[in-house]
């Protein structure tokens, strides 16, 4: 599988396991990397909020007070600490997977100054990042949208007390209020985390309301492959959820194609099934959507001749590949008016 700019598009056989005595030793006697030094939580809990439990896959977390240092593992994890005004020790970048850019247009504000520590393969590989994180001596673990292992979690937890998805959803699979909402909790700002959950929901209906052209659109997002496939998406994938609350539908006959959990491969045989629908979305990753106006067949396909593809750049799919209260806003600004012209 690609990368493809998304959180969930990694092999989760790539995901190795750190061993507990290499996560003990690198807690005990590393000091933490100088640039996180200045990394640090800054937590203002709400009275009564904590002590608090949190149920999760792999049963329940108490976290007694506010931490002082807070690591991030997944993919957007940071953006609901730093939304909350908690400057985390450690970042998963999204919109390049080599670690080496971690401020986007959504985030800069947050960390323009105090940039926490990349972990640029942990989406890839976590296993191979979790000693990286651990250096910067954290307190409490936020491994939330990621694929952890349960061997993975029982080494984190012999280092900090740690959090990951709820039970209910599937890696990868977890809707942005569901993860905003656990991970506030666990902080100890429910009631600030709802503000920003309502905040972004009603940036949804706002955007609704300006572009009604595009409420009740039938669509779908894809990827063009390098090998000439194209890739698509549904709604349980991060930039089918963008589609499906800013008011689009993603048909039941296309449900089939989505083979792997959150997407699947349409051959150029096939790709006259997008021809039902209103529109389709293509994303750039790495050339692709040049790829794909390359694509003869494709550009033979009736959704194509009557301008129903809407193309989007790499950063603006990263964004809506990742939802969270940062990436959300930002994202609709750059795709509403694309998707109701």
């Amino acid at each position: 599988m690609r990368f493809m700019n998304s959180r969930r598009t990694m092999s989760r056989a790539a995901i190795a396991t750190a061993t507990a005595a290499a996560l003990i030793g690198i807690t005990a006697c590393s000091a933490p990397d100088e640039d996180s030094d200045s990394a640090a939580a800054s937590v203002t809990a709400e009275q009564g909020a904590l002590p608090v439990t949190i149920t999760h896959n792999f049963g329940e977390t108490k976290v007694e007070a506010e931490p002082a240092r807070i690591a991030t593992l997944g993919p957007g994890d940071a953006d609901i600490l730093m939304a909350l005004g908690i400057t985390p020790t450690t970042i998963v970048p999204f919109n390049d997977p080599t670690g080496k850019n971690v401020v986007e247009p959504w985030n800069e504000k947050y960390i323009a100054e105090n940039t926490p520590v990349s972990l640029g393969q942990a989406t890839q590989d976590l296993g191979a990042d979790i000693p990286k994180a651990l250096a910067t001596n954290p307190d409490f673990i936020v491994a939330v949208n990621n694929a952890v292992s349960q061997e993975q979690y029982n080494n984190l937890t012999k280092a900090a007390p740690t959090i990951v998805r709820e039970s209910q959803y599937q890696d990868w699979l977890i809707p942005w209020a569901a993860s905003t909402a656990e991970i506030g909790k666990a902080v100890g700002m429910p009631e600030k985390t709802q503000e920003l959950i309502d905040q972004t929901n009603a940036k949804f209906d706002e955007a609704k309301a300006q572009y009604p052209n595009m409420v009740g659109k039938k669509s779908a997002v894809i990827i063009s492959g390098a090998d000439g496939s194209i890739s698509i998406f549904g709604p349980g994938d991060g930039r089918g959820q963008m589609l499906v609350e800013l008011g689009q539908i993603f048909p039941a006959e296309l449900e089939p194609l989505v083979t792997s959990g959150f997407y699947g491969t349409i051959s150029n045989e096939n790709l006259n099934l997008l021809n039902n629908l209103d529109q389709v979305v293509a994303i750039d990753w790495e050339g692709s959507n040049e790829q794909l106006k390359n694509n003869a067949v494709f550009n033979n396909l009736d959704i194509v001749k009557r301008g129903g593809v809407v193309y989007l750049d790499q950063r603006i799919g990263s964004a809506m590949s990742v939802p969270t209260v940062l990436t959300i806003p930002w994202a609709i600004d750059q795709v509403a008016p694309k998707l109701g012209a």
